[in-house]
């Protein structure tokens, strides 16, 4: 059974909010340096500088009113931001004009460590100052830092399909022959556009990995649910078997590749999603509320019923999203129209699919303020009897 959320907190507690606070900064920094290089932004390169800096000073004000000793607090999450930031400042270490480091190394490495650990620490001092408010979750709030990733990742993928840039890096695992961290940053950050949202895409694959890799480690440690710690193991399986697709995809040039790397990525959101739902407050409040006896079991098995046909006819509106979005050059006006369609049939049954799922919910007593839950209570009537 699960894990009370003041347990869960003790047992993720002490220095656990470092990792979640410094992938909270990073993903968030890089947030600001994707959507600022995006054509219909196009910000000066000291405009998106000053907004990943904002960013640091926010989550470093953000860790003093929650963290004892504000200050080096704030230090430590500045310097694991920078130090995660390496994955792209890597890309200062060499040129294209000439081989081996650039001189630059010298100075960016150390400069950004401490540069970044200055602005948190410093934000943090400020935030410290009055009484300190109840902190996160630290498990859940690194949950919502893999949600954020994730969704990033999926739209940058979307960028990748909508421009065509599948295929602006010809190798892989290498971009162009560099380590694909070391790759110089002039070329892609500052090239041509098909090349950042490519090269950015391969990037911010790796970072929702490393996320991946500690959420396992955080949800072994802190869940005793074992279907909470396989849901984990593949939020890891499944973002590893998409960068693998991704590279296999640019290697053989294979459409049927990016029809699955492209059915995939939702999928790989979905379950994020999913994990953070059942890893919530909300989750664990309702689980209670079904084995004291609040909420009606039959209901209960109706919703996960509904829940399971929404799940399947909404993956297969993206296996047929996927079939248009690449469809085969030669294919027939006949082909495309069926396909078209089917999408919008299908669009039809999600729209009342989704209408009947909230009709439900509102029957069987569960206050989720209006808002349709696409995942709901999913085995929690047999947990009813519950074991812990």
């Amino acid at each position: 059974m699960c894990l009370e959320e003041k347990e869960m907190h003790v047992r993720f507690s002490g220095g656990g909010w470092l990792v979640p606070l410094g992938f909270a900064t990073t993903v968030s920094m890089w947030a600001v340096a994707y959507v600022g290089r995006l054509p219909v932004i196009m910000a000066p390169s000291w405009l998106v500088g000053l907004g990943m800096l904002l960013v640091v000073a926010m989550w470093g004000w953000r860790t003093g009113t929650w963290i004892e000793g504000a200050l080096v607090a704030g230090a430590k999450v500045g310097l694991m931001a920078a130090l995660l930031n390496m994955l792209i400042l890597g890309s200062f270490l060499s040129s294209s004009e000439q081989p081996g480091l650039v001189p630059s190394a010298l100075w960016w490495i150390p400069g950004s460590l401490v540069v970044t650990a200055l602005i948190a620490a410093a934000a943090a001092h400020v935030g410290g100052f009055g009484a300190k408010r109840e902190p996160p979750v630290w498990a859940g709030l690194l949950s919502k830092v893999a949600l954020g990733a994730t969704f990033l990742l999926v739209v940058a993928g979307g960028l990748v399909t909508s421009n065509e840039s599948g295929l602006a890096v010809v190798d892989w695992p290498n971009s162009y022959g560099y380590n694909m961290f070391l790759y110089p940053i002039e070329t892609w950050l500052f090239g041509p556009f098909d090349l950042l949202v490519e090269h950015g895409h391969r990037l911010l694959g790796s970072l929702a990995g490393m996320i991946a890799i500690v959420l396992v480690a955080v949800t072994f440690k802190c869940e005793t649910r074992k279907s909470v710690r396989w849901l984990a193991v593949a939020i890891l399986l499944l973002v590893i078997a998409q960068g693998v697709l991704g590279g296999v995809r640019v290697l053989l040039d294979a459409r049927s590749m990016a029809k699955i790397h492209g059915c995939l990525g939702p999928a790989f959101f979905a379950t994020v999603v999913g994990y953070c739902v059942v890893t919530s407050r909300w989750w664990i409040r309702t689980g209670e509320q079904v084995r004291s006896g609040i909420l009606r079991r039959n209901a209960t098995s109706t919703l996960t019923t509904i829940a399971l046909l929404m799940l399947i006819v909404s993956f297969g509106q993206l296996v047929i999203g996927a079939l248009l979005r690449h469809i085969a050059v030669d294919a027939s006006p006949v082909q495309y129209k069926i396909l078209i369609l089917m999408h919008i049939a299908i669009a039809v049954v999600i729209a009342f699919g989704t209408f009947w799922q909230w009709i439900f919910s509102r029957k069987s007593c569960f206050q989720t303020t209006g808002i349709p839950v696409a995942i709901l209570v999913l085995d929690r009537s047999r947990e009813a009897g519950g074991k812990k």
